[in-house]
């Protein structure tokens, strides 16, 4: 197993690889190969917690989701008001999308959860697959970005699907911008970190606006209820916390060499992004119990 003394410092590493000078050690050496890169996950350094935080965040996304795909295993979900195939109703919005939403929002989990811990643990490679997985890394939280609120506008809009479906194709077409300008191969370097960052920022936006409608054509107390508004704050307050520790690099621009295996600006923006995702699960599934067992009780007679 490698030691910390097997570790560069900042100042030992190549230009290209010279991110964050508030990091001041816990570099691997590079690898030029894959294999390398899987042993870092052996010992201890100072992309440890990126990696596997995101790598556990993926497993967990693969295991609900393959679990909800699985007739066998539906009963389960039923009883956790989560992943359930749709109940027939004749006022009900019937066309399936509260267990396709929920798959999508799952999947985009998987896919952004293992572009970055891919991108982590490949950091010690060399530049050219560096500047690829960056691309990938941000390519992943795009996708969750995107899928994240199908399903949200699915129950925002719950009796009326041709909303939901116009605001599912804006949000599909602002994601596929913002992968453009992200995945370009220009706005992947360190100096557009702050520029990336805020794309994020604008994506979030993006979706605001769906919300405010609803709220003014089925009023905030229904609207609430229908969407688990409290539990989407609790996600957009640990997306922006994150985001912006992450932006500010804070705390270690404040205690340089302090947080170099554990606590740093990207590791928190990291748990913050898992948190933020469990939240919008929790989201979902009280979003699926209000329609289908409680105030909603799966009836579109009031609109």
């Amino acid at each position: 197993m490698a030691t910390t003394g097997e570790l560069l410092t900042y100042n030992q590493l190549s230009e290209w690889r010279k991110d964050n000078p508030c990091i001041l050690a816990g570099y691997r050496q590079e690898t030029h190969s894959w294999k390398g890169c899987l042993q870092g996950l052996c010992f201890w350094h100072n992309e440890s917690a990126n990696t596997w935080s995101h790598l556990l965040g993926a497993i967990i996304s693969i295991t609900l989701l393959v679990r909800g795909l699985s007739p066998n295993n539906l009963p389960v979900f039923e009883r956790m008001d989560v992943i359930h195939a749709y109940k027939t109703s004749k006022t009900a919005s019937d066309d399936g999308f509260d267990s396709l939403g929920m798959w999508l929002f799952l999947l985009g989990c998987f896919v952004c959860f293992t572009c970055s811990a891919t991108f982590h643990g490949s950091l010690c490679h060399s530049h050219s697959v560096a500047a690829v997985m960056n691309r990938v890394d941000y390519l992943g939280i795009l996708i969750l970005g995107t899928l994240n609120y199908f399903s949200t506008f699915h129950y925002a809009f719950f009796c009326h699907p041709h909303i939901r479906n116009l605001y599912i194709f804006l949000m599909s077409l602002s994601g596929s911008i913002g992968i453009y300008l992200v995945c370009a191969p220009k706005y992947a370097t360190p100096s557009y970190r702050r520029m990336r960052t805020y794309t994020f920022f604008a994506l979030g936006f993006v979706v605001i606006f769906p919300f405010i409608h609803a709220m003014f054509k089925y009023g905030p107390a229904h609207v609430s209820q229908a969407i688990a508004l409290e539990w989407l704050i609790v996600e957009a307050t640990a997306y922006i916390f994150g985001a912006l520790m992450y932006a500010e690099r804070c705390p270690e621009f404040w205690f340089p060499g302090r947080f170099d295996f554990i606590g740093s600006s990207h590791q928190i923006f990291h748990i913050c992004s898992m948190i933020a995702t469990w939240a919008h699960y929790i989201s979902l599934s009280k979003s699926y119990q209000f329609w289908w067992y409680g105030a909603g009780s799966g009836s579109c007679v009031m609109f």
